[in-house]
């Protein structure tokens, strides 16, 4: 068993250095050409990644596979089911009695061995750095009270605290260390550590309880920041795996990481989900079509400490349709008694949440892909008021060359704000408003480590003038990130 172990490791390591297009190259690393279709956030996993789409190393037959087997691998597939035109590592090897339990794919793909001898220990990362400007010519400005940017300054308040307008911004630099974890016929053990600077390093720190990470690099009063966006360990057997610690969030389709991403920028959508977790989530591969998770987490955002006693519970759902289609929910519901007015604008203290996404995903053929969205968030004060957030997203993706080095993409987006969002106009009234937002992209990838992702942008308010420091319903508005994987 041992040697049989060790020549999967060495078949693994062979596919993924031996000149697939999916590889690109320096020993052991693996963060690949990348169609950079937005990665769905996977139930098997809370940090889904498409820049790395390969197979397993456990998945690896003990025979030889041809090289076209993993070439064929549908880059757009974080979830692991396959394009009409390609064949699984199982297929290939005839022999998988049962679908393996899972770490974070980024853990069984990290490129990096710190160790020899086949040490499942990695490290990985990124960075991505932009620039994005708008129609008017709208400058970044700073609140005189030292509470960071103004909202509708500079590109508006859609793009989140990590956009300033007329710079050129370092957005993600993340560095992960892991231990893979393999718990398909055995109990295994693994964890994964994700830091990450840069401008959304404000919005990943524990800020919903003000502990752990909270105000490294200066917190909200700095444009750069760092966070301990991830931080767990996880042991699994077989097709059942259990996470404790401080995850990224399962919720919604909108990605977190840089190279998840389509779009340089987000939608509307992004703010209206958490972007971490702290607690516990099992993850429970039920059939070889339908993965469960459960779990339990301190709130919202929050860290290690649960200062005001949070509590929330996690579940949801992923089911494969057909070959080529996908539909993942995904809900949490609990209270909060922090006030985590960076994300929920209205929230005050002691609330009632409920959030809930869904989204279907659809390989059309191997050129087209189409995403449905949708997005709900209802908040009950104690006092008794109540804010609300609902919205739907369409994505449609297509390759340019069979490469998928060339790929373009369309977004349109609607949502109806309630009192969630909380975007005001330059008076600070809220009249709450439909905002829609259409964005037209582009995917570059010149060589295997390099991603470069241009991008026009529309965005329209319906009543409230957030745009051009709170004059205009609408904008336009564009620019590009550059990415870079190691």
């Amino acid at each position: 068993m041992k040697n049989l172990l060790i020549l999967k490791v060495f078949v693994g390591l062979c596919l993924f250095w031996g000149g697939s297009s999916r590889i690109f190259g320096q020993v052991g690393f693996a963060v690949a050409d990348a169609s950079a279709t937005a990665a769905p956030k996977t139930l098997t996993t809370t940090d889904s990644y498409d820049f790395v789409s390969l197979q397993k190393i456990s998945d690896v037959p003990p025979n030889d596979v041809p090289q076209s087997v993993n070439q064929n691998l549908s880059q757009n597939d974080s979830n692991e089911h396959v394009a009409p035109d390609s064949v699984s590592a199982c297929d290939a090897a005839a022999s998988c009695v049962e679908p393996d339990c899972y770490s974070s794919q980024s853990a069984e793909n990290a490129q990096f061995q710190l160790f020899r001898g086949g040490s499942r220990l990695k490290v990985s990362g990124w960075v991505e750095a932009g620039l994005y400007t708008n129609a008017y010519g709208a400058k970044a400005a700073y609140d005189p009270n030292g509470d960071g940017m103004l909202e509708n300054s500079g590109n508006g308040p859609i793009y989140g605290i990590g956009r300033r307008t007329t710079n050129f911004n370092a957005n993600q630099i993340l560095a992960r260390i892991a231990r893979e974890m393999d718990c398909e016929n055995t109990l295994d053990w693994g964890f994964q550590a994700d830091f990450i600077y840069g401008m959304v390093g404000t919005e990943l720190q524990s800020y919903g309880d003000e502990s752990f990470d909270y105000g490294w690099g200066g917190g909200i009063e700095r444009d750069y920041s760092l966070a301990m966006y991830q931080l767990y360990g996880e042991v699994g057997y077989k097709k059942l795996t259990a996470r404790y610690g401080k995850f990224g969030s399962p919720i919604g389709y909108s990605p977190i990481e840089s190279w998840d991403k389509f779009f340089y920028t987000d939608p509307y959508s992004y703010n209206l989900v958490p972007g971490t977790h702290t607690g516990v989530l099992l993850n429970y591969q039920l059939t070889d079509n339908l993965t469960l998770i459960a779990g339990w987490t301190t709130g919202l955002e929050t860290g290690f400490a649960n200062k005001y006693g949070d509590d929330a519970i996690i579940a949801g759902l992923e089911l494969t349709l057909t070959e080529n289609a996908t539909f993942n929910y995904c809900m949490t519901r609990g209270r909060q008694r922090n006030n985590i007015s960076d994300r929920l604008a209205n929230g005050g203290w002691n609330n009632d949440f409920f959030i809930h996404s869904l989204y279907y995903d659809w390989n059309i053929s191997d050129k087209w892909e189409y995403v449905l969205d949708s997005t709900l968030v209802n908040l009950n004060e104690r006092g008794g008021l109540r804010y609300s957030a609902y919205g739907i997203g369409n994505h449609l993706f297509y390759s340019l060359d069979d490469n998928d080095r060339w790929k373009i993409g369309f977004r349109a987006e609607w949502v109806r704000d309630n009192g969630i969002l909380g975007y005001t106009d330059a008076s600070g009234s809220n009249n709450h408003s439909d905002y829609v937002g259409l964005t037209l992209g582009l995917n570059f990838n010149p060589t295997k480590h390099l991603r470069i992702r241009p991008e026009l942008r529309y965005d329209c308010s319906y009543k409230n003038a957030i745009f051009n420091n709170g004059t205009k319903r609408e904008q336009l508005s564009g620019g590009f990130a550059i990415l870079y994987g190691f």
